[in-house]
């Protein structure tokens, strides 16, 4: 069904998933602008109605700029009266204010002209007036400093009460966090931590921000676009300053010169320099750069967690990536091509390592001899010779040996050839 999705009139000649508003506010792409005009959220899951036709297109951008003019005069319309009323209390206040100071100063001038009889002469009377008055200056200066202290001290609290607040200790921890509640959560378990439920699937998350995230992201699909890479991704800004601007990332590494997004990411890496190991497992003793890490090893290594299984051979696996690099085995899919010699390949990493071998630079040296390697996996099986280890065993007698080829020839001509244990094709 390809009729329109708002009139239903005519053939839809636009993909809704496929469409961003021509700039008419950058913020917004085509999804968000029917939620904003018309309350219509369309999932990706949905079969009908993923078609649009130009006049309603064109319709919606309009009613976009209508609403957003209209919402924004609104508000100043609100802020103006509500500045109005401010204006009108102010000067009914400054207006009784006058009124009663002009009652005083009658009701004085009065007495003074009834005590202006006392005197003899204008002089006494013009010095009682200037006394008068400076007695009148002293009294509202002791006003005004009594006033000022009193503001003073009450910016003096308020000031305390945030240093307070920013100066939180933690009585698990020790640190001194800005926000305690918020930093009290780290010390709660896993399943205590992820509160925040979301209402299509049965995904848990730490934050509202978190969900919201991926609400818009998994059950939305929206998504930014990348115009250089023609890629659809989360965070448009930081992909597009990592993968296309790395030059204008001002977190630099002084001794190989690699920049990156952010400090703590600079501080992750800076490990690799300094060779700082600062989690430990409790079961191995294995130390790792951070706590992410660290975490993993133990599900994957120890508890021996694979919550990804193969569609096709039940086989199961730790991380997703890994599940579908497997699937790629059952499907023969090779979606990488090396461009000098045109073969594929199942995997990025194994495409880099052959292209070590159409640049002819061999930069990873044996510190025993001299032999020189394009990829450091083949130093690592280099070193075997020297050290003499033999870490592949058969599975049919205790013969060990260096590499894994060698174990398998051994298998084939010494036990499956002359006792028949090869498998019939």
């Amino acid at each position: 069904m390809d009729d329109c999705r708002i009139c239903l009139k005519c053939m839809g000649d636009k993909d809704i998933f496929q469409l961003e508003a021509e700039k008419v506010n950058e913020s917004k792409n085509f999804l968000e602008l029917l939620v904003f005009c018309l309350d219509i959220v369309v999932s990706p899951n949905f079969i009908y109605g993923r078609k649009i036709c130009s006049d309603c297109y064109i319709k919606i951008i309009e009613f976009d700029k209508f609403k957003t003019l209209a919402l924004k005069n609104n508000t100043y319309l609100l802020n103006l009266q509500l500045n109005g009323n401010i204006a009108n209390d102010v000067l009914l206040k400054d207006r009784i204010k006058c009124e009663n100071n002009f009652d005083e100063i009658s009701n004085n001038n009065e007495n003074d002209v009834k005590n202006s009889e006392c005197f003899s002469s204008d002089d006494e009377f013009l010095s009682a007036i200037k006394q008068i008055k400076c007695e009148n200056t002293l009294e509202e200066t002791k006003e005004n400093v009594h006033v000022a202290e009193e503001v003073f001290k009450k910016k003096k609290k308020e000031k305390l009460k945030v240093c307070k607040k920013r100066n939180q200790i933690c009585e698990q921890c020790g640190k001194t966090v800005v926000n305690l509640e918020k930093h009290s959560r780290l010390h709660k378990s896993v399943d205590e931590r992820k509160c925040f439920k979301c209402e299509e699937c049965d995904k848990s998350f730490s934050s509202l921000s978190a969900r919201y995230r991926h609400y818009r992201t998994k059950h939305l699909g929206i998504k930014s676009h990348c115009d250089i890479c023609d890629k659809d991704v989360v965070d448009l800004r930081s992909y597009t300053l990592m993968m296309h601007n790395a030059e204008d990332m001002q977190y630099v590494c002084i001794p190989c010169g690699k920049r990156f997004i952010s400090q703590s990411v600079l501080d992750l890496h800076s490990t690799i320099h300094t060779k700082q190991l600062a989690y430990a497992c409790d079961i191995c003793d294995k130390k790792f750069r951070c706590k992410i890490t660290m975490m993993s090893h133990k599900r994957q290594v120890h508890d021996k967690e694979k919550s990804h299984l193969c569609q096709f051979c039940s086989k199961g696996f730790f991380k997703k990536y890994h599940l579908q690099v497997h699937l790629r085995s059952h499907t023969k899919e090779k979606p990488y091509q090396c461009q000098d010699c045109k073969k594929y390949f199942t995997t990025r990493n194994s495409l880099k390592t052959h292209q070590f071998i159409h640049t002819g630079v061999k930069m990873f040296a044996c510190s025993l001899c001299d032999m020189t390697f394009a990829n450091p996996g083949y130093i690592s099986a280099h070193m075997r010779i020297h050290t003499k280890e033999k870490r592949h065993q058969c599975k049919y007698c205790d013969a060990r040996f260096g590499r894994s080829d060698h174990r398998k020839r051994h298998e084939v001509n010494v036990h499956e050839r002359n006792y028949g244990l090869m498998n019939k094709k």
